[in-house]
């Protein structure tokens, strides 16, 4: 006796449903890591932006009240040449701060400081030179910040009052006296 069977073959493969499922599952992980990349780059540029305020900023603020509060008297200038001649001192819109510093034991011995913002390199730089003549010639000892997009010194109500502008157009004024 023949016996006939039959095997059922069955198909190798997805099915629709299967398929729907599986591409479903894709794109919602595809949608949540999108979502996380999206918020992890605006995390990334509140912090770039904050940077400045968190960071440079006091640092700054402490360099400043250092130099500026032990100097006896100072002048504003627009430019390193006109604080080297000693022409044109200004109240408002100053871009360079030239400051003495007096011995009270010996008043030959005095000195000067200067704090001049560079607008070609966005740079706040700190000179300390004997005399305001050597300026002309003189490379800034240190420099205070190199992350500035503007700087501008003016005198207010009689207090010295120094506006920076950050990198990413925040703006911080530092108020000041000297020792007089």
């Amino acid at each position: 006796m023949i016996m006939h069977t039959h095997k059922r073959t069955r198909n190798l493969g997805f099915t629709l449903i299967e398929l729907t499922m599986t591409i479903s599952v894709g794109l919602m992980v595809a949608g949540m890591s999108l979502t996380l990349f999206n918020s992890q780059i605006a995390s990334y540029k509140i912090l770039k932006t904050q940077n400045f305020l968190v960071t440079e900023a006091p640092q700054i603020n402490n360099t400043l009240n250092r130099i500026v509060s032990r100097a006896n008297f100072f002048l504003m200038y627009t430019s390193l040449s006109d604080a080297t001649s000693g022409y044109n001192s200004v109240i408002t819109g100053g871009k360079v701060l030239a400051l003495k510093f007096e011995d009270p034991s010996d008043s030959a011995n005095n000195s000067f400081g200067v704090i001049a913002y560079d607008s070609t390199d966005n740079d706040l730089n700190y000179y300390h030179i004997s005399s305001m003549a050597e300026l002309a010639i003189a490379n800034p000892k240190w420099s205070i910040t190199t992350q500035l997009n503007g700087a501008d010194f003016y005198v207010e109500n009689g207090v010295l009052r120094i506006k920076l502008t950050g990198p990413n157009s925040e703006e911080i004024i530092y108020s000041t006296t000297t020792q007089q």
